[in-house]
């Protein structure tokens, strides 16, 4: 036998994890550690089955809990405390000892946290959870519809197998229903909910303002940052992915300035991609160095070749872009000024330095620099300088930093010799799945390096001495890696067919399906023979379907009948929702009572046991019905 409160008990876990679990990577790990407290003290009061803290406690806990969103919400950032704040309240409901409400609540909040990470990020494990949710939430409510009428009820195994089927079908017939609708549904250029979106939270991304040290922070991040689909092979392991143009430096950081530009870039090689760019929480769109166009609406293309959404992107973009990576970028009446633009800080040494690097021609000085650079400096994460002066520190001391260091002291010495030079931040790598056939382009591989205008063109130089070699050493691929590929080429698929499906896909589909139909030409011999399949199909299904309802009646069933045909030629009729025991309580014949209710009783002993109902019980019990109105 099965007790019907451990199963409601369990789901209810389940379905509440579910709901924590699906928010868990977005919320304050403060709130995750207060779920995970409360969740394990609910647990706690329900094996005792006492409250360990009042109700009235609780209640007054949860309103102070939901004012304090109030405080702590605000336009730009609301999604996440209205999550943090729905989890503590699921973490109260598990501490109060639990009525029919009680479980019911924690079903909705559960489903309202689901419904909130679906704001922050629809990717495959967003549906994950949602199938899970959707059913123990169906599964949960049946059970607990029978547990609300008797607590102490226990459950036949295969009672409770035929429940649980059944039950199981009602989501199972949801889901076609819900895929049609999903095709046929019309949709709009912009989400529904897209307001919402305000102030979730990115990953981290390149802004108008990076300080130096700023970009080791993002290539400790291991997530992706960006997917592309090429419609030709290019070299992964050489190709740059252009972000944001920095222009000035104030000694600290550096700062994207709004200069009149008209650049163009001049194609030998174009290359179309289909980027799925995540969410980075700033504007930058990203492409292929040297990207020539991208079509996205609300995207906007500024004179130096820098590609701008209109807002910040906090949810996933899919675009198409098209570039050359063998392209050069032309520019004319450039602002000289702003590019070798330097502040009054520059320590004495870094400008002898340069000057003993200054060769006889601008591409000269480059080059010197460059060679200067990758001969005498480390790469590396870790221990970056710091201090009041981080580049000195980087050229002087310490001589290890990352990509920032090399290419900010790559810029400072060429203004300072001035030619005009400006910082790229962006990636460099990419690593190809094979299995999707697209190129990953993991936050790890974020990059800067410098662009130098000379004879009318900006040419890139990457002066990051073994950055290559870095991303080389992580090509050595072992089974978890392969693995994550594996699962990222299922992730690749689920956001172009699910994410993506917009109006245009939409109307593919529905145009594509319209001549499907019209291409179908039957003559006459044609037709009666695919209807007559049609029918032999029926009719097969016809016969299933009548053997298994006309299946003989289980002797459970058969004595329950017998049982009452005798006792409506006594005179009494069970009514629809009354119990058996109830049924022969209001009897007034006393003996025809004291006989249907030991039946009753030998009926109830033998059906909720392990024992199976076979034709000896059933004759037994039959001796006892016979026995009813039978003056002893």
């Amino acid at each position: 036998m099965i007790k019907l409160r451990n199963v409601v008990f369990i789901l209810n876990y389940i379905v509440g994890l579910t709901g924590f679990l699906s928010v868990v990577r977005f919320v304050d790990p403060f709130f995750s550690l207060v779920f995970v407290f409360l969740f394990t003290a609910g647990v706690f009061v329900d094996r005792k089955g006492e409250e360990i803290v009042p109700r009235v406690v609780l209640n007054v806990v949860s309103l102070l809990v939901v004012i304090s969103l109030f405080f702590r919400a605000s336009t730009e950032d609301l999604v996440i405390p209205v999550l943090e704040t729905l989890l503590v309240l699921l973490g109260i409901k598990f501490l109060e000892k639990k009525q029919f409400r009680d479980f019911m609540q924690i079903y909705t909040i559960s489903v309202f946290l689901l419904a909130g990470s679906a704001l922050l990020s629809i990717d495959l494990s967003f549906m994950f959870f949602f199938f899970v949710l959707f059913f123990t939430v169906v599964l949960s409510i049946i059970f607990l519809t029978y547990y609300s009428q008797a607590q102490d009820l226990a459950l036949q195994k295969e009672i409770f197998k035929k429940i649980t089927v059944r039950t199981l079908l009602i989501p199972l017939v949801a889901i076609p229903i819900t895929a049609f609708l999903f095709v046929v549904l019309p949709r709009t250029q912009q989400p529904v909910f897209d307001f919402l979106n305000i102030g979730s939270k990115g990953k981290t991304g390149f802004s108008d303002v990076v300080s130096i040290g700023d970009v080791s922070q993002i290539q400790e991040d291991d997530s992706i940052a960006v997917r592309i689909k090429l419609d030709k092979k290019i070299d992964p392991d050489n190709v740059y992915i252009r972000g944001v143009v920095l222009n000035f430096f104030d000694s600290r950081r550096w700062l994207r300035r709004n200069l009149t530009e008209n650049e163009k870039v001049l194609i030998k090689n174009p290359v179309k991609q289909e980027v799925i760019l995540e969410p980075t929480g700033g504007r930058y769109l990203l492409a292929v160095d040297a990207p020539v166009s991208i079509d996205l609406k609300g995207a906007r293309k500024e004179g130096d070749m820098v590609f701008v959404y209109y807002k910040n992107i906090y949810s996933r973009l899919k675009y198409t872009a098209v570039s050359d990576p063998e392209g050069v970028i032309l520019a004319e009446d450039v602002n000289l000024y702003a590019y070798t633009q330097l502040p009054n800080s520059i320590n004495r040494e870094v400008v002898q330095l340069a000057l003993r690097l200054k060769g006889e021609t601008e591409l000269q000085t480059v080059k010197n620099v460059v060679s200067y650079l990758k001969k005498n400096y480390r790469y590396s994460l870790k221990k970056l300088p710091t201090g009041e002066d981080p580049l000195y520190s980087f050229l002087f001391d310490i001589k290890t930093g990352n990509c920032e260091y090399f290419a900010s002291a790559a810029a400072v010495l060429l203004r300072i010799n001035n030619i005009p030079v400006r910082l790229i931040g962006g990636y460099r790598g990419m690593i190809y799945n094979r299995i999707g056939d697209y190129y990953i382009v993991p936050q790890r591989y974020a990059h800067t390096w410098i662009e130098v205008y000379i004879k009318g063109r900006w040419i890139r130089f990457d002066p990051t001495s073994s950055y290559a070699a870095r991303v080389f050493s992580e090509k050595k691929k072992g089974i978890l890696d392969r693995l994550k590929l594996v699962l990222d080429a299922v992730e690749y698929a689920y956001i172009n067919s699910i994410i993506n499906f917009d109006i245009k896909k939409q109307m593919a589909v529905i145009k594509g399906a319209k001549s499907f139909v019209s291409s179908l030409k039957f003559n006459a011999d044609k037709l009666k023979t695919v209807v007559y399949y049609l029918l032999m199909v029926m009719a097969v299904i016809a016969i299933f379907t009548a053997v298994y309802r006309f299946k003989p009646e289980s002797y459970e069933k058969r004595v329950l009948k017998k049982f009452y045909r005798k006792m409506e030629k006594l005179g009494y009729k069970k009514r629809y929702n009354e119990g058996l025991e109830e049924f022969v309580d209001r009897i007034d014949r006393e003996d025809i009572k004291a006989k249907a209710m030991i039946f009753v009783k030998e009926f109830e002993r033998l059906f909720y046991t392990d024992k199976r109902f076979d034709r000896q019980i059933y004759k037994k019990l039959v001796l006892f019905i016979d026995d009813i109105g039978i003056k002893s």
